[in-house]
């Protein structure tokens, strides 16, 4: 499944964790999209790998994110459970923001 139409199942489904409000995938750019697609790929690079590939997934994300807007920063954090876990985004996203 694509991470947009995962977010935007999350937007619509009222019992989601998620906090992606209806109607939020629209404030996305084109550079945002494209830095998203680079997002969700780090998070599955962190799901799958050791502690060095972890380390390189967490601060590639770090630096996408300064290629997004900053208000569709949240966005990348709530994707964070498609690869992993819902437990696991506060956790992870703590740790990119200790990397900006």
């Amino acid at each position: 499944m694509h991470w947009r139409t995962w977010l935007r199942a999350c937007s619509r489904d009222p019992s989601s964790p998620a906090n992606v409000p209806k109607g939020a995938l629209g404030m996305l750019t084109g550079q945002d999209t494209r830095a998203m697609d680079a997002i969700h790929a780090c998070w599955e690079l962190y799901s799958n790998s050791d502690s060095s590939g972890q380390r390189a997934a967490i601060l590639a994300a770090g630096i996408l994110l300064a290629g997004m807007q900053p208000k569709c920063h949240f966005l990348a954090k709530e994707l964070i459970a498609m690869s992993l876990d819902w437990g696991d985004r506060d956790r992870v996203w703590l740790l990119v923001l200790g990397e900006l």
